[in-house]
C-alpha cells in the first residue's frame, strides 16, 4: 500500500497536466510593493483581497496527484489610495513543515492515510488550501478535511492550527462557512468529523465574538462529499449527493471519492432556532451534485435554494463507480424549492440560469434573503475560443452577471489566452443598494505566464475593466477568496 515511486535525484515534478504549463507549481513566497496598475483603482476600494490556492511544494510521493492535494498558498492584494501591493505565503501546516524538513513529499494520495510514508503515520495531512475566513477579528485558512489554520493578516505568517480555544470538537471544518449579515454570526459545519469516512455532520453557530453558541450532530443517509451548504434567515440546508466514500476502498489505496449514481440525492432542512431536533428530509427527483451555492431564502412557506448543480458528479477528479468511461457534465444554475408547510418530501427543480457556470457569488450584505444579482465564472464561445483543459477541467474565459429582474446575462470576456477565476463582490459602500459595487477576479494571462487582478463594475461587466492590477509573475490558480475592508482589519495604514 505504501510502496513509493523512487524520486529522481534532486527535486523534479511529473510531466503531466497537474504540474505543467500554467498549472505548474509556483512555490514563490514574497512581497511586491506597488504593483503596476492599468486604469484607475476605484477610490472606494480600501482593504485587502485574500485568496487561497493549492500549490504543491514537493513532487507527489507516488508519481501522480490531483490539484486538490496541493499545499495551501495564500495570496494577499492590499489596496489603498489607488495603489496595490502583493504578498504570497505558504500556510505552514504540520504536513508542510514535516515535508520541508525531509525535503520531499511524505504524504500520499488525496485524503488517503494508507498511502502515506511510514514515518508520518498518524500525522495530520491537512493542506489548508481551499478558502480563507475573516471572522471575530481573525484570519483563517480553511480545508474541509482539517481544522482551520490561523494566519497573521499583516504578513500571512502562520499562527497555528485552531480549535477556537477548545470549542471545536470535530477534527474537520468546512471551507464554506456562511455569515449572517444581520447578526454577524458564522454558521459552519464539519463532515467526516473524526477524520475518517462517516455519515455524521456537525453544525456550529459562532457569534461575532468567536464564541460557539451551538454545536450539534446529525446523521446523513450515507457518507457523502458535503463541500458546501446553504443558510436562509431561518433554516440551514444540506444537499447529500452520491459522491461517496467507501472506507474499505480507501484502505485498498483507491480514490477517496467515487460517484455512485445508484444512490438518491437528498436535502436536509434544519430550523436555525430548533436545531437538528427539527430536521426534515426531502428527496430530489434526480441524481445530482451540488457544486457550489449562491444563497437560500424563504417565501410563502417555502425554502428556496439557489446553487450550481451538475448531473454527473465531479468526474474530472474522481471516478464513476459504475461507468469508468463516464464524462463530467457542466453545472447550471438551479433553483431547488421545498414546501415546508406540506408533508411532501418533494423537491421542485427549475433551471433559473440557463448558462453553464461555477464559483457563484451574491452580494453578501443581502445573503439569506431573495437577491436580484448573481455572479459566476463561465465561458462563451461566441466571445472567444475555449481554452485547453487543465487539471480542474475547462478553464473559464468569462465572468457572468445574471440580473433576475431583467432576465439578462452580462458577460466579461477576459481576452485571448486569459482565464478569470472566482469572482469576488465588493460593495461600493456599506449602504449601497444591492449589486452596486465592484467585481474582482484573478485572471491568468497564460501566454505571458503571468497573473492580473481585474476590477470590474459589478453591474456592467461588458464595459471591461475599471482597473487591471498587473503582477510581474504568475501566482498559482486558486479556489476561494474574500475582501476585507481596512476598517474591519483594524489596520488603518497597514492594508
Amino acid at each position: 500500500m505504501n510502496d513509493q515511486v523512487k524520486p529522481p535525484a534532486g527535486l523534479r515534478f511529473p510531466n503531466d497536466v497537474v504540474f505543467n504549463g500554467y498549472a505548474a507549481p509556483v512555490r514563490i513566497e514574497g512581497h511586491v510593493h506597488d504593483l503596476e496598475v492599468i486604469g484607475t483603482i476605484p477610490p472606494e476600494l480600501d482593504g485587502v483581497y485574500f485568496r487561497n490556492s493549492a500549490d504543491h511544494a514537493y513532487p507527489p510521493l507516488h508519481g501522480k496527484d490531483i490539484f486538490l492535494n496541493g499545499d495551501g498558498m495564500v495570496h494577499k492584494v492590499s489596496i489603498r489610495n489607488g495603489h496595490a501591493d502583493l504578498t504570497t505565503r505558504f500556510v505552514r501546516t504540520r504536513k508542510l513543515e514535516l515535508e520541508r524538513e525531509a525535503r520531499r513529499a511524505l504524504f500520499g494520495a488525496y485524503r488517503n492515510p494508507f498511502t502515506d510514508s511510514a514515518e508520518v503515520v498518524g500525522e495530520d495531512a491537512n493542506t489548508a488550501n481551499t478558502a480563507v475566513m475573516w471572522h471575530h477579528g481573525k484570519l483563517y485558512a480553511l480545508k474541509e478535511s482539517g481544522r482551520p489554520y490561523e494566519l497573521d493578516p499583516e504578513d500571512l505568517s502562520t499562527l497555528g492550527e485552531s480549535d477556537f480555544g477548545g470549542q471545536l470538537k470535530s477534527k474537520t471544518f468546512t471551507a464554506h462557512p456562511k455569515f449572517d449579515p444581520l447578526t454577524g454570526e458564522c454558521i459552519a459545519f464539519a463532515y467526516n468529523c473524526e477524520g475518517i469516512a462517516s455519515d455524521e455532520i456537525e453544525i456550529y453557530t459562532i457569534d461575532k465574538a468567536g464564541q460557539f453558541t451551538s454545536t450539534e450532530r446529525f446523521k446523513a443517509p450515507y457518507c457523502s462529499m458535503v463541500h458546501d451548504f446553504l443558510v436562509s434567515r431561518n433554516y440551514i440546508a444540506f444537499v447529500i449527493c452520491p459522491m461517496i466514500c467507501d472506507w474499505e476502498r480507501v484502505q485498498k489505496g483507491e480514490d477517496y471519492w467515487h460517484w455512485d449514481s445508484s444512490k438518491k440525492t437528498y436535502v436536509a432542512v434544519i430550523p436555525r432556532d430548533r436545531g437538528v431536533s427539527g430536521i426534515r428530509w426531502f428527496t430530489a427527483p434526480k441524481v445530482a451534485m451540488q457544486t457550489h451555492s449562491f444563497n437560500a431564502w424563504e417565501e410563502g412557506g417555502k425554502l428556496v435554494l439557489d446553487h450550481f448543480v451538475n448531473d454527473s458528479g465531479w468526474l474530472s477528479q474522481f471516478p464513476d463507480l459504475h461507468n469508468p468511461n463516464a464524462q463530467e457534465l457542466p453545472p447550471f444554475g438551479e433553483r431547488w424549492t421545498v414546501d415546508l408547510e406540506s408533508e411532501s418530501d418533494r423537491v421542485d427543480i427549475q433551471r433559473f440560469i440557463n448558462h453553464i457556470g461555477e464559483m457563484p457569488v451574491v452580494d453578501p450584505r443581502f445573503a439569506m434573503q431573495r437577491t436580484r444579482h448573481y455572479w459566476f465564472g463561465t465561458s462563451n464561445p461566441e466571445l472567444g475560443p475555449m481554452l485547453e483543459h487543465g487539471p480542474k477541467g475547462p478553464p473559464f474565459t468569462c465572468l457572468g452577471h445574471f440580473d433576475e429582474q431583467t432576465g439578462e446575462i452580462d458577460l466579461y470576456y477576459a481576452g485571448p489566452d486569459s482565464s478569470p477565476e472566482e469572482p469576488c463582490f465588493v460593495p461600493r459602500s456599506p449602504d449601497a443598494e444591492e449589486g452596486d459595487g465592484f467585481l474582482m477576479t484573478m485572471v491568468g494571462r497564460r501566454a505571458e505566464n503571468r497573473t492580473d487582478l481585474v476590477i470590474l463594475d459589478a453591474r456592467n461587466l461588458k464595459q471591461g475593466p475599471l482597473a487591471v492590477i498587473k503582477f510581474p509573475c504568475r501566482v498559482h490558480e486558486g479556489f476561494h477568496g474574500i475582501w476585507v475592508r481596512s476598517s474591519s482589519l483594524g489596520a488603518e495604514g497597514k492594508a
